[in-house]
């Protein structure tokens, strides 16, 4: 499997009021190829409502001598999976999560939980609350206080219960 990653034009900030913050594109051509059953290009472009990187286009092209393009074959493609594996290691580069702490290891850890929560919406994860205590190499069980905590000093929209909000 080949995935590219294309950034377009623009560049949002992502982070919580006061900083710290991250750029990240305003939109992005993930195209993947090689892959079976078919090669996709997904199209995806920031969306302020929902404070992410949202899904606009995606395309399905059959292999050469491969099945038709089909519902039930697109249902097999882990592309959300994929996608956001993608972009991570786009936008993060080698270092991933660890890295971006130890870029911001100078400003508040509440703030850089934020940070890391915002970022990990942006980037279609579909935990991210447990995405902020992996980064710190805890339990994924603590991120939702570490999240909570962030959510009631303001640095966080508030959101409803088990929805993730970005922005």
């Amino acid at each position: 499997m080949r995935i590219d990653v294309t950034s377009g034009r623009g560049r949002i900030s992502v982070g919580p009021p006061g900083g710290p913050t991250e750029t990240i594109p305003a939109s992005v051509k993930v195209t993947i190829t090689d892959a079976l059953p078919y090669d996709v290009e997904a199209r995806l472009e920031w969306s302020p409502t929902v404070g992410k990187l949202a899904v606009r286009k995606i395309c399905c092209t059959a292999l050469p001598g491969g099945d038709d393009v089909s519902p039930t074959g697109i249902a097999r493609i882990a592309l959300r999976d994929t996608i956001q594996i993608a972009l991570e290691t786009e936008y993060l580069g080698g270092t991933g999560w660890p890295g971006l702490l130890d870029k911001h290891r100078d400003h508040d850890p509440l703030a850089v939980d934020a940070l890391i929560y915002l970022l990990a919406v942006a980037l279609q994860s579909p935990k991210p609350t447990a995405t902020v205590a992996l980064a710190r190499g805890l339990s994924p069980a603590s991120g939702p206080k570490r999240v909570l905590t962030a959510r009631k000093a303001g640095l966080l929209p508030e959101t409803e219960p088990g929805k993730s909000a970005g922005a």
